[in-house]
């Protein structure tokens, strides 16, 4: 199979990212954008993709399909894209490329296959193509994943795994654990330091002792909060994979608290294209206080 046209499910961060990355290695890109936000439709502007204005038409022009959208989302995407694909009589192949568990991705594959398409089940780990220099790394995992390795090298790394649906979401599942599981320990450590009046103190012993910790807590608990939406998503399905495993699943369930805490401040409704780059950790430290006090009162 030679692939000339990929669709991109839906081009915000990530997905606009790949799509600037595919154009640029010859590859034709195309997407629905009905229904969406505005900022997606000038991602979608940016990237150079074509709208196509209904999954139909996707389905019939696309040679792959990548799923690419907050994990919270990709069961319905799926089951409305085998919807389309089965009014439009193509099946090309789809790869759920979403945070999502094993146990969903199984899900999603389900719907699929009741279109009589062949599903990828993958995981991205590393921020967009753009940024990466196509070292974005796309781990796949499924019974014949011929078709998006042939993007290998072309805008992104494509890795194969197996032949197992799941092994692929797995991986990217114990991946992101670590990573963003880190990223909300550091935002719940110093917005309880910072409620206690110990900041001060705090972050300068963490400078004397450990200060590559400090280094990346001040660069990413300021930030958290313009992902934190989509972020939770992959908690809650990080806890489930960790569940699946039967290791607790309590960790994720609190960062998965975590990042419901920093969607609340005002940070998040800014984007990664308008956020103040000038705002400091304690600036940031005193909006995640005011949203945990806003929770505290109305409890009370």
């Amino acid at each position: 199979m030679s692939i000339k046209t990929i669709a991109i499910l839906m081009p915000g961060d990530m997905g606009h990212g790949c799509a600037i990355a595919f154009r640029e290695n010859g590859f034709r890109t195309v997407t629905n954008l009905s229904e969406r936000s505005e900022r997606t439709k000038a991602l979608s502007a940016k990237a150079g993709l074509e709208d196509l204005g209904s999954f139909e038409e996707v389905a019939k022009q696309s040679d792959i399909v990548l799923s690419i959208l907050p994990p919270e989302n990709a069961l319905d995407q799926g089951r409305r894209f085998a919807a389309a694909m089965i009014a439009a009589g193509s099946t090309p192949p789809y790869v759920d490329c979403n945070a999502v568990s094993p146990a969903k991705t199984r899900e999603i594959a389900a719907e699929i296959d009741q279109a009589g398409a062949l599903y990828i089940d993958g995981g991205i780990i590393g921020s967009n193509p753009v940024n990466e220099k196509g070292g974005t790394r796309l781990y796949v995992s499924g019974s014949d994943t011929a078709a998006i390795r042939e993007l290998d090298g072309r805008g992104m790394v494509v890795r194969d795994i197996g032949d197992e649906i799941g092994r692929a979401s797995g991986l990217k599942m114990v991946y992101a654990s670590a990573t963003k599981g880190t990223f909300s320990l550091h935002a719940a450590v110093l917005t309880t330091a910072h409620a206690m009046g110990l900041t001060e103190e705090y972050i300068s012993e963490l400078s004397e002792s450990r200060p590559a910790m400090f280094s990346a807590m001040e660069n990413m608990v300021p930030r958290i909060p313009l992902d934190a939406g989509r972020w939770l998503g992959e908690m809650n399905e990080i806890a489930a994979t960790f569940k699946e495993a039967c290791v607790t699943s309590k960790f994720h369930e609190g960062a998965a608290e975590i990042m419901e805490l920093a969607h609340r401040t005002p940070i998040s409704h800014e984007t990664r294209e308008t956020v103040d780059t000038s705002r400091t950790l304690i600036e940031a430290l005193d909006m995640y206080v005011a949203a945990r006090k806003g929770v505290k009162d109305a409890a009370d």
